[in-house]
């Protein structure tokens, strides 16, 4: 009877073990200029240059029904340096992490939805993070994630998300992830409070040759200590769209930036909605009396765009290109009318060798500037990727 039992468990419940493999070689090579002076970075080989389509991992992910189309269901995966097989997403703070990508459990229904519990994306990610031809995986001209930087890819620790079942193509997700503590010292009252939280929402479209996807995420920082009372809040959102002409796919994409993004004083750096598409070098040359780079503070304002369009060659290859631009600025005085800008144009090529195995080349160039209206020389960007690369999943 239990071997019964235990044979009928196994039946209904799967766990499997997945990964990506992703490596390559490539020229990379960054200039910044400001006045009469300029820095120049040139690069060749693999260092830099793995984990490039998609970054390199391995998972383990499951479920077990639980009858009545209920299944319960889980994910747990980690990142690494393909080039030197260190950890990624490793420690923060001192913490080590294990699995620093995702680690979450959950519950799932056709009727009722998903629920999830743990570390997780955010809905961004869900609805326009893997949009585009290039989307958030390729590291175009040096910039992970493009035009968007992080609001359009991260990750929220101790979160609960809902997604919603699908109706005609329609559905909805929302997520939170927050904390609320407190410590106090007798005879001398409140000596450190934190209330930060994450809100994230959105929901995508699916129909035919169309795709349409939308999310919004705030981000709230209050954490008072010894040191001192840190705010911050930003408020992010993004429209992403696509049509599939057979001959060739259209992606469209726009999205806005409203507030500090990844203070450094918060505390909060695995909730940062961080990363700036300027990247911290032009960013760290317009900081004010504080120390704080001008995308750190409230004042922040950006918008970014992109088109795309894929085309297929052949049966197994197709053709990539992509242009992403941003504009960016900070309304607080002591910036001195910090503005910045950037274009991307990418170029690329896949071909599947089977269905886990592919090998991609990629050409991409960036232009960036960032000035200020005090007379402060402007302060300009100048990035290269020429590299080829292999993928296996597995």
């Amino acid at each position: 009877m239990l071997a019964g039992f235990s044979s009928a468990a196994v039946a209904n419940s799967s766990v499997t073990l997945y990964g990506i493999l992703d490596g390559g070689f490539a020229h990379h090579s960054t200039k910044i200029t400001q006045g009469g002076e300029s820095l120049k970075t040139t690069s060749f080989g693999m260092r830099g240059f793995n984990g490039v389509r998609n970054g390199n991992r391995w998972g383990l992910r499951g479920s077990e029904d639980l009858g009545d189309g209920l299944k319960v269901i889980f994910q747990l995966e980690s990142g690494f340096d393909l080039g030197n097989g260190r950890s990624l997403q490793g420690t923060t703070g001192g913490d080590t992490r294990l699995f620093g990508r995702q680690a979450w459990v959950g519950l799932t229904s056709e009727n009722w939805g998903t629920l999830t519990l743990g570390r997780q994306h955010t809905i961004a990610v869900d609805t326009v993070g893997t949009r585009g031809p290039f989307n958030v995986g390729y590291q175009q001209a040096g910039q992970l994630f493009g035009a968007f930087g992080a609001s359009v890819f991260a990750r929220m620790d101790n979160a609960i998300k809902y997604w919603s079942p699908t109706f005609a193509g329609f559905k909805v997700g929302l997520g939170y992830s927050g904390e609320s503590n407190k410590q106090t010292l007798s005879g001398i009252g409140t000596i450190s409070e934190n209330s930060s939280n994450w809100i994230t929402a959105g929901g995508s479209y699916n129909n035919g040759p169309i795709s349409v996807g939308v999310s919004y995420d705030r981000f709230d920082t209050d954490k008072k200590a010894w040191t001192g009372n840190y705010k911050g809040k930003v408020h992010m959102w993004n429209l992403f769209g696509s049509y599939d002409f057979d001959i060739v796919k259209l992606d469209l994409g726009y999205g806005q930036v409203r507030g500090a993004i990844g203070n450094p004083n918060s505390g909060t750096t695995e909730w940062q909605a961080g990363g700036i598409d300027l990247n911290s070098q032009l960013a760290g040359r317009a900081r004010n009396a504080a120390g704080l780079a001008y995308h750190q503070t409230n004042g922040y304002r950006q918008q970014a765009w992109t088109l795309g369009l894929t085309a297929p060659v052949g049966d197994a290859g197709k053709v990539l290109f992509s242009y992403q631009g941003s504009a960016t600025k900070n309304t607080v005085d002591a910036f001195h009318g910090a503005k910045g800008k950037l274009s991307i144009f990418s170029l690329g090529y896949e071909h599947s060798l089977s269905k886990r195995t592919l090998v991609y080349a990629l050409a991409t160039i960036g232009r960036g500037d960032l000035k200020w209206n005090d007379g402060t020389p402007k302060a300009k960007l100048r990035t290269s990727i020429v590299g080829v690369g292999m993928q296996h999943r597995f």
